[in-house]
């Protein structure tokens, strides 16, 4: 009887062990650049369950250590303040060892420090945000990575949808996070939201170097010298033109445009679950999972939006005229669904409208996202990372300010929904003003700058 027993456990093994060769030749039959977008934006995906899952675990921990509104927000924002000073060392890294070098680096350290955050928590709050603002560190310095990564190995033509791929990883990881971490919470208390995670981040930065440690980005080079029938620009030469950088009009209304958008995206993304609990009076769970509802619209958005945008420049309309109707539906968008959630006392209608504007939100990956690349995709990643030192300060101020002010007013529209909606109004205004969709040149003349 034993050996008949046997015999299907090790056949249901050897079906497995097939199925999974099929996904492995399917994965190594496919162009070197999808790979190399393939698991970037899976490293996007861990990026953003980190982020979130404090936004979830905060409730239980608030309740077991007393924190107030003000100290949650504190504790929310310091995140950022390890975001924020990695931008513009992330690009200038990235630009220096390259993408391939820089993204496992940064998921590495933010994972070891997700993993450490219960044990800091019970320590002190101080112990907490250090822990937190070196997961915001890891993080910080993963968009250039990935802007350089892109700008090394996709063509003009696919650049928004290579973006989209990556940068939605963010969208499904936020979704993932909100579905996965009240359920764990729920199961096996809210330390383990963070064991779980940090874990799940160290075998991807196993797995990647382990798959992309050798010729793969060389390979994804040469894919793509051969699809422009030119060498691709190479990377940093030791004269980064920096004065053309502060002087340049267009790399100014952008890093505004990336303030103004996340002004939007990190406030809420932090608060929602609590506003929807708080706000609204749902309970925590049903709180986190209807805070999965406005990155599933982004998914949806960004999956349309992106092609579209790569269809009409491939179609000869000028890159700055898409640029800026992307960046405008995704800020008058929002702006129009935010005044009317933020006038309502009705939870359907109000988690209605977040949606559709988060939704709407997600245009950005045509216009403010691929735009570092239009502006120079030589310099790129350090580009992104000055736009975004820009746009992680709305993570330092806004996140805590929301929490301040609720405190004081008790009201969500003061707190949460006004500011946000200046941002929205004067982003669209600056970037369909001063935005552009031209090669900038940086690199000509560099001995000047």
């Amino acid at each position: 009887g034993a050996t008949k027993g046997n015999r299907s456990p090790a056949k249901r093994v050897g079906a497995l062990q097939a199925r999974t060769r099929e996904v492995e030749s399917w994965w190594e039959g496919l162009p070197a650049r999808y790979r190399i977008v393939g698991a970037t934006s899976l490293a996007f995906v861990i990026c953003n369950m980190d982020k979130v899952n404090m936004s979830v675990a905060i409730l239980p921990m608030a309740s077991e250590y007393g924190w107030s509104a003000g100290t949650a927000g504190i504790i929310q924002s310091s995140f950022f303040w390890g975001y924020a000073v990695s931008q513009l060392p992330g690009g200038w890294l990235a630009s220096k060892f390259t993408g391939k070098v820089v993204l496992p680096a940064g998921v590495l350290l933010w994972s070891l420090a997700t993993a450490l955050i219960p044990q800091a928590a019970d320590k002190a709050v101080l112990l907490l945000c250090l822990a937190r603002a070196l997961v915001g560190l890891g993080e910080g310095i993963s968009p250039a990575a990935a802007t350089d990564l892109i700008s090394r190995v996709v063509p003009i033509t696919e650049r928004s949808r290579a973006t989209a791929v990556v940068f939605g990883g963010l969208n499904a990881g936020s979704v993932l996070g909100l579905i996965v971490a009240p359920f764990v919470i729920n199961q096996f208390g809210w330390e383990s939201v963070f064991y779980g995670f940090g874990a799940l981040g160290i075998l991807w930065a196993a797995w990647y170097v382990v798959s992309f440690g050798g010729s793969e980005l060389k390979k994804a080079e040469n894919e793509l010298e051969k699809y422009n029938g030119t060498p691709t620009e190479k990377k940093i030469e030791q004269n980064v033109p920096w004065g053309k950088f502060i002087r340049s009009r267009p790399l100014w209304a952008l890093a505004y445009t990336h303030f103004c958008n996340n002004w939007t995206g990190f406030v809420l993304l932090a608060w929602m679950p609590t506003y929807f609990s708080s706000g609204l009076g749902l309970d925590l769970k049903n709180a986190s999972l209807l805070s999965i509802l406005p990155p599933v619209a982004s998914i949806a958005t960004s999956s349309f939006a992106a092609p579209m945008a790569d269809k009409l420049i491939a179609e000869g309309k000028p890159v700055t005229l898409v640029r800026k109707a992307a960046k405008a539906i995704a800020f008058l968008g929002p702006a129009v669904c935010m005044t009317i959630t933020a006038s309502t006392e009705d939870p359907t209608t109000a988690i209605s409208f977040l949606t559709v504007g988060l939704g709407l939100s997600a245009f950005s990956i045509s216009g403010l996202y691929s735009n570092h690349a239009d502006l120079s995709p030589r310099y790129s990643s350090i580009l992104l990372g000055f736009t975004n030192t820009a746009g992680a300060t709305p993570g330092i101020i806004g996140v805590s300010l929301t929490g301040l002010l609720l405190d004081k007013t008790d009201n969500w529209a003061i707190s949460l929904f006004g500011p946000m909606l200046f941002f929205q109004i004067t982003g669209a205004l600056i970037f369909s003003i001063f935005g552009s969709g031209e090669n900038q040149r940086f690199n000509e003349d560099t001995k000047n700058a």
